[in-house]
């Protein structure tokens, strides 16, 4: 039985790529979001505690939001370099398991 597990770099390279995208996406959509102002709806006097009190709410939570984006891009940035240095980790190994077949000294052990 096999213990640990295995990296499938092209995976983890697509997933890390569609990450970034989703938190761009992300971000763009709370920009909208915080862009769209309530008092476009009119007020005819009834709709004035509505309003201020929906502005308030969409604003504390696209605050809480907000950084979400940023989250969501840094965790696909994240995958992108372990991939990348798990790879260079694996190349280097596999170099210096095929170099001590090389050596007939008895130095290396």
């Amino acid at each position: 039985m096999e213990r640990g597990f295995d990296m499938t770099h092209g995976t983890l390279r697509a997933a890390a790529t569609h990450l970034g995208v989703h938190g761009e996406e992300y971000a763009s959509a709370v920009r909208r979001l915080l862009d769209n102002d309530p008092r476009s709806w009119g007020d005819d006097g009834l709709m004035g505690p509505f309003v201020s009190a929906y502005a308030e709410c969409k604003n504390v939570a696209l605050a809480t939001y907000t950084h979400m984006g940023d989250v969501i891009t840094g965790t696909g940035d994240g995958l992108s370099a372990a991939s990348v240095r798990v790879s260079a980790i694996e190349d280097d190994t596999a170099g210096g398991v095929l170099r001590l077949g090389e050596d007939t000294g008895t130095a290396w052990t």
